[in-house]
């Protein structure tokens, strides 16, 4: 008996374990479809994508904030601090694996954590995710813009300048990973899906964990992938302040959905739609 409640149990642990990576390949199916859809086909627009994000920066420093270049540019200075010296080298690797394994393996393990522990919670932090993606892939196909890295033409303090492309030297500028016929859409910059989700794990962290601390540290998420996405040149600031507004879209649309599957359900069961007056 020990042995068949073991086998039920791990049965369980398996078919959840199966849901939940379901439930995950369909909040991201919409960015990774867009990615491959454009990466696989040939790509159209690198002259409007390079024209837009030219008005991006041009609307950055009519207004003070094109700073980009700045932030990169102290990350390629040596830095002393304390015991520690931190070199271009090893800053490119801090902030890549940011970029990389924290909107991969961060947004991965809290979306596993309201899952397993926070599951009432979990339908409505997906549907947020979907929306973003929805909105996000909206916006590309009407407004495509070039990430830093491959923006040209680009000036600042009066001198021309280029950004490093620290992440994706393993890729080509026709949006095919090179050696492969894998794709990805390079037109993707703004919004920027990398601090929509960054935003979702923060609140949602901050939202549920009981810990002040690791309240704190989801607090401190987005603005650690912000600095990610800048010194990496994936993005320009207007590109997270694209992200937030659609993550604020995404969760007044979601609080909306939630309320009309509720009225259905409140529908189909016959009962009334609101509780009759005392």
């Amino acid at each position: 008996m020990a042995m068949v409640a073991e086998a039920i149990r791990r049965n369980n642990i398996l078919a959840e374990w199966l849901a939940f990576f379901t439930q995950v390949l369909i909040a991201i199916s919409v960015e990774v479809g867009d990615d491959l859809g454009r990466g696989l086909i040939a790509q159209h627009g690198g002259i409007v994508g390079n024209t837009n994000a030219l008005s991006i920066v041009s609307f950055e420093a009519h207004h003070g904030f094109w700073v980009e270049p700045a932030w990169q540019m102290f990350f390629e200075r040596t830095h002393h601090l304390f015991l520690f010296t931190l070199t271009w080298p090893e800053a490119m690797r801090i902030w890549n694996g940011v970029y990389v394994g924290g909107h991969v393996f961060v947004t991965l393990g809290t979306a596993a954590w309201v899952y397993f522990f926070r599951r009432p919670a979990f339908a409505f932090v997906r549907n947020v995710m979907i929306l973003t993606n929805v909105f996000a892939l909206c916006i590309y196909e009407r407004f495509p813009v070039a990430p830093p890295r491959l923006t040209q033409e680009l000036v600042f303090n009066h001198h021309p300048f280029t950004f490093q492309d620290t992440v994706f030297g393993m890729m080509n500028s026709s949006g095919q990973i090179i050696g492969t016929q894998t794709g990805y859409n390079e037109l993707s910059a703004m919004p920027s899906v990398h601090m929509a989700w960054a935003l979702i794990v923060g609140a949602t962290i901050v939202a549920l964990a009981d810990s002040p601390v690791v309240k704190v540290l989801g607090a401190m998420y987005p603005a650690i992938m912000l600095v990610a996405v800048v010194v990496t040149a994936n993005h320009y600031l207007l590109d997270a302040v694209g992200g937030l507004f659609v993550v604020i879209a995404a969760t007044i649309a979601a609080f909306g959905l939630e309320r009309y599957v509720k009225r259905l359900a409140h529908l189909w069961r016959g009962g009334p739609l609101e509780a009759p007056a005392p």
